[in-house]
């Protein structure tokens, strides 16, 4: 683990849960980006512990010679919990969406609940580094997310026959053309593939979808 990553690791406020380090910093590290991170744990962080936990990223990047980016508050995107993870992989982030653009330059709606629940989805469904904490709880949520992911994928398709590529293509840009962050953050590439080819096999595994080679047949509920 390299050292930012390691200062990253060390600002984990809680036992339990984990921290990971996601974005570019995660796949393809650029001096002039910010390190997105998320930290977890089972209930709210009380007010001071995530002052503090906010001080302490602010710091880190100030010592790394990082940017800031606070589009997102970092009282809004830095911490979850367990309750809001599950959320997350339930899709509530979407609920009553019909468009799933980003609310790009509307900063309420990106510091809202919802928003949150998308960020913490993109989280655990992108490139990410885990840095310190329960690693099977992180497996467990990560699973289900990817369920979530391929659930989404399947929605936004909106076929009842599609293949794992469509899919897969469905979450990378709307109709209207929109990509990357002004739609759902993802980036074209194995790993989006293969999250969304493990999350149709825990759809199979439920019998929500029929998987034959190729060919995903969706049985919505």
């Amino acid at each position: 683990m390299n050292a930012l990553f390691a200062a990253a690791a060390a600002l984990h406020p809680v036992r339990g849960g984990y921290a990971l380090a996601y974005g570019s910093h995660a796949s393809r590290p650029r001096p002039a980006s910010d390190l997105d991170l998320l930290f977890t744990g089972t209930r709210l962080l009380p007010g001071r512990a995530l002052a503090r936990l906010i001080d302490g990223v602010k710091q880190l990047h100030i010592d790394h010679g990082l940017p800031l980016d606070e589009e997102v508050g970092y009282a809004s995107k830095l911490y979850a919990t367990e309750r809001e993870i599950a959320r997350a992989a339930r899709l509530d982030g979407f609920l009553g969406v019909s468009d799933y653009a980003a609310p790009v330059g509307d900063p309420d709606a990106l510091n809202a609940p919802a928003f949150k629940l998308r960020l913490v989805l993109n989280a655990l469904t992108t490139p990410h580094v885990f840095l310190t904490g329960d690693i099977d709880l992180y497996r467990r949520q990560t699973a289900d997310a990817e369920r979530g992911c391929a659930l989404l994928a399947l929605r936004i398709a909106a076929a009842r026959k599609t293949t794992l590529g469509q899919a897969t293509d469905a979450l990378l840009s709307s109709p209207e053309g929109l990509t990357g962050k002004h739609f759902l953050g993802y980036r074209p590439g194995p790993h989006l593939y293969a999250v969304v080819r493990r999350g149709m096999a825990h759809l199979e595994r439920e019998h929500l979808v029929a998987i034959d080679r190729d060919t995903i047949t969706w049985r919505p509920t």
